[in-house]
């Protein structure tokens, strides 16, 4: 008797496993590209609380204005003085500690406010609208062969948000974000607009460049630009404890523009492995490559979310990193495109849990005694554990002379922490605790914390690591009197 057609399949399935493997694995890829990204839900709400990127700070505001017109704008200043009415200022509010409203504030979207109004070829500068963001400039730029001399790793954040929170980037030739800002217009506390420079007397950028806005609205600034350098790619595994002679040895590397790092945070090479890359200027100049867009942010995704599983899985998540960054050796790639990183795929919405950031700034000198403490001091392994740490990125902050509330007050290596935690209270209490002692671990070393992250520092941690903040408020309340820019931030802290 004549096997059946079914029992002949099976045979063939039998025979040829790889086949049903490939079927799943076309399966898998299918589902995988098909799942949405569900977007986190934060930002600005009239009707309900409005939150920042983190959401752990929930408040109800008074009313949204979508800027536009900056004559309008001066006069809600004004009459916000004789009134008594709060202001704040929002951009994309990623920042995470409250900095973008206040309760029962006007908060400003200053994202409609977002014109290029200049870009001068010749002597290398834009001048563009404080709510346009990083992409938005890039693309203005682009065609004329120019490009950023310091941004964030991503292009999705306003120009007005970044100086306000002093933010650095992966650049290890310009500095500070601030020392790109040749002159800026800005309307102050009191209502007056005002156009102000590096030499300004007053010094005005020094408080307004990380000053949270709380010092008035930044209206545009004018940004010195570079040329678009063609980069060749170098990525290189080390361990931790070589990684500060080779950042000085790459110091000295005239070619070497742009460099970051990464360590492990899986329990099989928990802070003793790294990897490093670096961007190494050919000589070549670019007026053709278009800007990338973002790609692969679903397969992105699904890998970091087998990571954010902890134990076994961060190994595997660690070791295909190390694949993927191997991969990248040898790539050339434009100065625009090496600073438009990645974001959609790290967006995280598990009810019940929320995923922060905190960054910790280090002397040069002393990251290797510090990853050495900080070992003892976390677990290799939070497979089991409520608090999780996903990623630490590490990036040079050289130090800044601009910024009054400044981080890098030497030469500094600024650690990016992505962290998990629950949202019930005893697990919000007992990721602040772990914080706040990694935050006496980062002062015992000279290092300091971050300020745009949720507040979990005390306010005894704070005045330790911003030693000048008695001055700062000092002139805060003689150039806003009236306290007319108010956040949850300033509450906290002063």
């Amino acid at each position: 008797m004549k096997p059946s057609l079914i029992n002949n399949n099976k045979q063939v399935i039998h025979k040829n496993p790889w086949f049903l493997g490939f079927v799943v694995c076309i399966f898998v890829v299918f589902v995988s590209l098909n799942i949405p990204i569900e977007k986190r839900k934060y930002g600005l709400s009239q009707s309900n609380l409005t939150t920042d990127y983190a959401g752990l700070l929930p408040e109800r505001i008074e009313r949204i204005v979508k800027v536009g017109d900056r004559t309008e704008l001066q006069k809600m200043v004004k009459e916000a003085n004789e009134k008594g009415h709060h202001i704040s200022i929002a951009g994309l509010q990623h920042s995470q500690g409250g900095h973008t409203y206040y309760k029962d504030s006007v908060v400003l979207d200053m994202k409609t406010f977002n014109k290029v109004l200049e870009i001068d070829k010749q002597h290398k500068t834009i001048k563009v609208e404080s709510g346009a963001t990083w992409e938005d400039v890039q693309e203005a730029i682009q065609p004329y062969g120019l490009a950023l001399k310091v941004t964030q790793s991503q292009s999705i954040f306003t120009i007005g948000g970044s100086l306000s929170v002093n933010a650095h980037g992966r650049d290890i030739r310009s500095g500070p974000m601030a020392g790109t800002v040749r002159g800026m217009t800005i309307l102050t506390p009191t209502g007056e607009i005002k156009t102000v420079t590096r030499n300004d007397s007053e010094e005005w950028m020094k408080y307004v460049f990380g000053g949270y806005g709380l010092f008035g609205v930044i209206l545009d600034v004018t940004l010195e630009l570079t040329e678009n350098d063609v980069y060749i790619i170098h990525t290189e595994e080390l361990k931790t404890n070589e990684y500060e002679a080779y950042f000085e040895k790459l110091l000295r590397n005239d070619d070497a523009s742009m460099h970051y790092a990464r360590v492990s945070v899986a329990p099989n090479s928990f802070l003793n492995e790294m990897y490093v890359i670096d961007y190494l200027n050919t000589g070549k100049k670019d007026h053709q490559t278009p800007l990338k867009k973002e790609r692969g942010a679903r397969i992105g995704k699904l890998a970091l979310d087998i990571g954010r599983q902890g134990g076994v899985l961060e190994d595997l998540f660690w070791e295909n990193q190390k694949l993927l960054i191997k991969s990248l050796d040898g790539d050339k790639i434009t100065r625009n495109n090496a600073m438009r990183g990645n974001s959609v795929f790290m967006e995280f919405t598990k009810p019940g849990r929320v995923e922060v950031l905190q960054e910790f700034f280090i002397p040069v000198e002393q990251y290797e005694e510090y990853i050495s403490d900080l070992k003892r001091f976390l677990p290799a392994n939070d497979n089991n554990d409520d608090f999780k740490i996903h990623n630490i990125t590490v990036r040079y902050a050289a130090k800044d002379d601009y910024t009054y509330l400044n981080y890098a007050k030497e030469d500094m290596f600024g650690l990016v922490i992505l962290i998990q935690h629950g949202l019930k209270e005893k697990e919000i209490n007992n990721a602040k605790a772990i914080i706040q002692g990694w935050t006496d671990l980062t002062l015992k070393h000279g290092g300091v914390y971050y300020l745009p992250y949720y507040p979990y520092q005390t306010k005894e941690q704070f005045r330790k690591s911003y030693p000048k903040w008695e001055k700062f408020h000092e002139e805060k309340l003689k150039r806003d009197p009236k306290v007319v820019f108010q956040n949850i931030f300033y509450e906290y802290y002063f």
